[in-house]
Parts: C-alpha cells; structure tokens; sequence
C-alpha cells in the first residue's frame, strides 16, 4: 500500500469557472490521496485499481469498478496497492450542492436530491444496475469533446436517477462532519496514515502511535473517537481484517501466515475480530467469493 498522512485533510478543489464543477481523468502509478475532504460532493469511479478505501468511520476493500458518491464535507481516502502491472486509473466529479442550480431546500423538484445529497455525507457506495447505468453515463461524459451545458446535463440525469435508486449502501455510521481547523485535519491525516502504513506490526500501540504523532496519551484518547467515530483498538483491527481480505481473496497463503502478517500476533485472536467484522471466518469468506460478487454487483 502507498499513503501520505503528512498533508492537510482540506483540499481545494478547482472548478470550471461557470458552473462549479471539476471533472477528472486520473491515471497514476497509485492513488495516495492523504485523508481529505471538501465542500463538494464527489462522485468516484476507480475504473482500474484495487486498496482500501476509507470514508468517514468506514475501512473497506475496493476493486475494479468501485464507485462511490461522497457528500460534502465527508473525510476519504482511497490507498490502492501497488505491484499491479496496470496503471491505477480513476473517473472523479466533484461539484458544489448550488452548482445544480435552484434552492435544493424550498424547491419540490430539487427535494430528492437535497436527499440524496444528504444521505452523501455518510458516503454512498453505488451498486447494481444503478452502478451499471452510472458507469456508461461517466464514460460518456469523459469521451470526446463536451460542451460545459453537456456535462452539466448529464451529471444531473445521474444524480436525479440516483436520488431514486435503492441500490445505494450507505458505508459509515456517523454523518461525516469533521472539525473545520486545520489542526484536527493535520492531526486526523497523520494518525490515519501512520496507522495504514504500520497496521502489520503486532506491537503497534496507542502509546506508539501517540510518540510518532506527537501527542500524549491523553490527547489521542480524547482526540481518536473525535475524528474517526470509533476507538484506536477497533479502529486498528478494521485496517487490519481489511488487509487480511485482500490476502484472503488474492494469495494462496494460510490463514495462519496471512493472521501474523497482518499484526494480529495469533490465529486465535485473528478468527475472533475476523468473524466480529464480517460475521463469517476466514476460511469461509476466502471460499465464498464475496469480493468478486461485489464486484459484479
């Protein structure tokens, strides 16, 4: 996996001049977006590519054709593996609620979106045939030479088809609100990216992860439910099952190898927090072929 944790969590997003609205055409060696967000919503298809994908409170692996909605506000990331022999290659549309025109709020034609919008901040991960009807209204928006008024036009058809689908999964627990001052937002992409890029050691701890981020016990106490809407341990062992999944679907190796190398010290201990995240055991998620499923829709 590649990661960056040492850049602020706001980013400033750049639009057409017009109507409030970037699209963009990604293709690099790996995503390495830092924990981020942005007053834009943001629609992300990963055409090609695979990692872990977080948004809000949620860890969880994503594949070829993974495509998400993320509301305003809404801290993400997405960290893809390396080693593939593919170039990482991503479709992003990131645009302002007012961009799609009228008063979301007191005009009854824009109330599903308002919804849908709001829904957003939790992240919404699109699946299904609403996935499949998405995935070509994108590519044609990003074939050929568009005319501004084209791609403003098509967005909005996808956003009013997705205000009505119920093949959206929303994919974390809290609304996504984050505190608003660069200190959080610093603070919040160190220890997301420290405890990425550390996860496999079986002795990292939270007086380890306080020291490399410099702050005290205490402070991180305080500061970790804060920003990520859970606990250091709980949040630790999702990175950690996360990573045993792309193991699990992805290698030939035991169960027992794949439980050290990803820091959980025993298999005993690696089949419990397994089968508390997933409700299933290691053995069974491996055989049952869920990732491909997902992918499929």
């Amino acid at each position: 996996m590649q990661g960056s944790a040492k850049r602020p969590l706001f980013e400033l997003v750049r639009h057409d001049h017009d109507l409030g609205i970037n699209f963009r055409d990604v293709t690099a060696r790996a995503l390495e977006y830092p924990w981020h967000f942005h007053p834009e919503l943001e629609l992300t298809h990963v055409v090609k590519g695979s990692g872990v994908r977080y948004v809000g409170d949620s860890i969880e692996r994503f594949e070829d054709d993974d495509l998400c909605l993320i509301g305003a506000s809404t801290p993400h990331c997405w960290l893809t593996e390396v080693g593939r022999n593919e170039p990482v290659h991503a479709r992003v549309i990131q645009f302002l609620p007012e961009s799609m025109g009228a008063s979301l709020t007191d005009s009854a034609t824009f109330r599903p979106l308002a919804a849908l919008f709001a829904r957003a901040r939790r992240g919404l991960s699109i699946r299904g045939s609403a996935r499949a009807r998405t995935l070509e209204s994108m590519r044609q928006l990003f074939i050929g030479p568009q005319r501004p008024l084209d791609r403003f036009v098509g967005l909005l058809g996808i956003l009013a088809d997705l205000s009505e689908s119920a093949e959206l999964a929303e994919l974390s627990l809290g609304d996504g609100a984050v505190p608003d001052d660069k200190g959080s937002a610093e603070v919040a992409g160190r220890l997301l990216g420290y405890v990425h890029e550390h996860a496999a050691n079986p002795n990292l701890s939270f007086s380890i992860v306080a020291r490399a981020c410099g702050m005290s016990r205490a402070t991180l106490g305080r500061a970790f439910p804060r920003l990520f809407g859970k606990t250091f341990v709980k949040y630790l062992s999702e990175v950690r099952v996360t990573q045993a999944c792309t193991l699990l679907t992805e290698t030939n190796r035991s169960v027992s190898d794949i439980a050290l190398t990803t820091g959980f010290g025993s298999l005993s201990n690696f089949n419990r927090q397994f089968r508390a995240l997933k409700q299933t055991t290691p053995l069974r998620y491996r055989r049952s072929g869920v990732v491909r499923d997902l992918r499929r829709g």
